[in-house]
């Protein structure tokens, strides 16, 4: 199998400032990544190695409607502090499924 072929996906939109960009998240047996869809695209592609990922976890939403609304969000945490959020309608299994992806 591929390293890059991908073991989960979610539809997802990634935060970024007032502004959510429709696309893909994806888990691949080495990175969680990103693949934005549409016009907003230039510049939301995102993609690290999960050995890079310090936690995943929840943030609140901000309210603002072109950002996602109240929901919580995706917070993907990495080893320098920077966090990167994603509206994933599936919030919980997302979460679950890429924790534990960190741990092997």
């Amino acid at each position: 199998m591929d390293d890059e072929q991908p073991l989960a996906r979610w539809k997802a939109a990634r935060s970024m400032d007032r502004v959510a960009v429709p696309g893909e998240l994806q888990l691949t047996k080495t990175h969680v990544v990103f693949e934005p869809k549409g016009r907003r695209a230039l510049g939301a592609r995102f993609s690290v190695a999960k050995t890079f990922i310090a936690g995943v976890g929840t943030a609140p939403g901000t309210g603002k409607l072109f950002s996602g609304g109240k929901q919580d969000r995706l917070c993907i945490t990495l080893g320098d502090g920077s966090e990167w959020l994603f509206v994933v309608p599936e919030l919980s299994v997302a979460i679950e499924r890429i924790r534990g992806a960190l741990v092997h």
